[in-house]
């Protein structure tokens, strides 16, 4: 009969699949021969079961050298994020740095002086620098000292001690290693850049001009697509454009089409894009911003459309279309201020399937104008539920989705 301290590490690393990373950790101290670190368990292929947190901001009083995240999990049939895991003494990682997005387990932080991304696995404490945004976007100060911005004919002055959270808005990630390409949105007018950390310089993305007949169109989600290589972008009226890894061979995947929230006072609606089995699907989502006293902007409701090739003949072109979806088949799909992505609820823990996710939006670029707005929407039955109260917690900066690996 064999030990167990003698198991071979590919039945190891076939048991780690199984696991969250929280039930890895507890293995890795049941024996000495287990005792594998982050690091290690990295090295050597270890693989856990995605299981989904939310990234909160700090309360007064916490150190800012810590990470606090809630484990979602299930109970009954209420989602909750209970278990509190705090990732602390990280302040060479983390001091002075915002947190942005997140891909399979890494984060993007940003500094506030240098304006310099780095990709960091808070598990591993692994780091990837990006090339600096400061030099890219030259800002030019204005006599008091604030950044001045100009769009469409039209100054904007920020403080610099805002110009990183108020300027930078979405880091998506094709993959975490010294290869991976980073797409930035940033500016008031929303646009997109790219780099790698072998980069010396972030270089243009893809330009809505001359797709654009909407001076207020600007990007609002990008996702990539890894069995093409290719990144897809969607704008705030529907408008799709794929490009490469270098920002080239710009492709028009669906035009745009009007905005039914665009003009309307108390409604703002954002889109997020995301593949799933192969298929490319926007999510609308309906945000009230009526102005009540004691009242945060909360998502009202959500429509999911999958993208299909329109019938070409020689009187169409071939762009795709929207058909509206109730039904993501055993998927869930995560919204919010972080990469979207999804999951399948037999592989993550603690998910509904046929739900979204959605966490803090930010639509408006103020810090202080940001709300609370945490829950998850039942796609086929049309009804939300709210995870987080407003005014439970403070909302700067927002909440993100992650999911903790070794990778």
């Amino acid at each position: 009969m064999m030990d167990w301290s003698n198991l071979p590490i590919d039945l190891l690393r076939c048991i780690s699949s199984h696991l969250s990373i929280v039930d890895l950790v507890r293995l890795s101290v049941v024996c000495t021969s287990w005792n594998f670190t982050p690091a290690n368990y990295a090295l050597l292929g270890f693989q856990c079961r995605p299981s989904p947190w939310l990234l909160l901001s700090n309360d007064d009083g916490e150190a800012s050298d810590t990470l606090n995240f809630r484990e979602l999990t299930i109970e009954g049939e209420e989602a909750v994020v209970s278990f509190h895991r705090c990732f602390a003494s990280i302040s060479n990682h983390i001091d002075g740095r915002r947190c942005f997005g997140s891909k399979d387990g890494w984060l993007v932080t940003l500094d506030k002086i240098n304006l310099q991304p780095c990709l960091f696995n808070p598990i591993t404490k692994a780091e990837i620098w990006l090339p600096s945004l400061h030099e890219f976007i030259k800002p030019q100060f204005a006599p008091d000292g604030s950044f001045r911005n100009s769009s469409n004919e039209n100054f904007f002055d920020i403080t610099s001690e805002d110009l990183r959270d108020i300027y930078f808005h979405k880091f998506i990630v094709s993959s975490n290693d010294t290869s991976g390409i980073v797409v930035v949105i940033y500016g008031i007018t929303k646009a997109l850049a790219l780099a790698c950390s072998e980069d010396l310089t972030w270089v243009d993305g893809p330009q809505l001009s001359p797709y654009n007949t909407e001076h207020k169109e600007q990007f609002e989600d990008v996702c990539y697509n890894e069995e093409n290589h290719t990144f897809y972008a969607i704008t705030n009226f529907s408008r799709v454009l794929a490009f490469d890894l270098n920002g080239q061979n710009v492709e028009l995947i669906r035009p745009n089409r009007p905005n039914p929230y665009y003009r309307i006072k108390n409604f703002d609606c954002m889109y997020y894009i995301a593949f799933m089995s192969g298929t490319l699907f926007k999510i609308e989502r309906v945000i009230d911003i009526t102005p009540r006293r004691n009242h945060n902007a909360t998502t009202l409701t959500m429509f999911v459309f999958k993208c299909e090739l329109d019938v070409v003949t020689s009187f169409s072109s071939s762009y795709s279309q929207w058909i509206p979806v109730n039904e993501l088949g055993e998927y869930s799909i995560f919204v919010g201020c972080n990469q979207t992505f999804s999951l399948h609820h037999t592989v993550a823990i603690g998910i509904k399937p046929n739900y979204i996710y959605f966490a803090d939006h930010w639509s408006n670029m103020f810090p202080g104008y940001v709300d609370c707005d945490v829950g998850l929407f039942d796609l086929y039955n049309d009804r939300i539920q709210y995870i987080l109260q407003p005014y439970l917690r403070t909302n700067w900066p927002p909440s993100i989705w992650f999911t903790p690996s070794f990778s």
